[in-house]
């Protein structure tokens, strides 16, 4: 991609900044590097998208990428790229416009987790919508199809979402 620079965190993992003006927010490269240092048990990639609708796309297909890699094939990769859509869909509405959105992987033989970093600080909640609406329904979305999922609020602001899948599951 054009503008694109890559950057290893102290972890040794490779960071990927990508902006479309060049800036990303200081939050959510702390969080990127902070969530690869957190578990080094796993292989933890990350990437930083701007908060604009067309990282929706972008962190979704790296997420089905990048899983696929590291072995999460088949209907749990699909689980993972929906999952993964949901959360970035509701970063980017929700989080700060002129901020960036993180993104996490981490993938072993029995789990993958997904975190989603932004600068907003409420939290998302699963809402009981009405049939007919046009949007509302996807943290529970999250809640049926994940192992697992919460948040995480982060002292300096912002937060990060995350949902676990057991891929024996699959």
């Amino acid at each position: 991609m054009t503008g694109d620079r890559a950057r290893r965190t102290s972890s040794g993992r490779t960071l990927r900044l990508v902006a479309s003006d060049g800036h990303v927010a200081e939050h959510a490269a702390e969080a990127a590097e902070a969530a690869a240092e957190e578990d080094l048990a796993l292989a933890v990639d990350s990437i930083l998208l701007p908060g604009e609708r067309q990282s929706v796309a972008v962190g979704r297909h790296w997420v089905v990428r990048t899983a696929a890699a590291r072995g999460a094939t088949g209907m749990a990769n699909q689980v993972l790229e929906l999952l993964s859509s949901e959360l970035l869909a509701n970063a980017v509405l929700h989080g700060p416009g002129d901020g960036g959105v993180g993104v996490q992987l981490a993938v072993d033989e029995t789990i993958a987790r997904v975190s989603v970093s932004d600068g907003a600080t409420a939290s998302p909640v699963v809402m009981a919508t009405d049939p007919s609406a046009v949007s509302g329904r996807g943290m529970a979305i999250v809640e049926a199809m994940s192992t697992r999922w919460g948040v995480e609020v982060h002292d300096d602001g912002g937060k990060t979402v995350w949902f676990e899948l057991d891929l024996d599951d699959f």
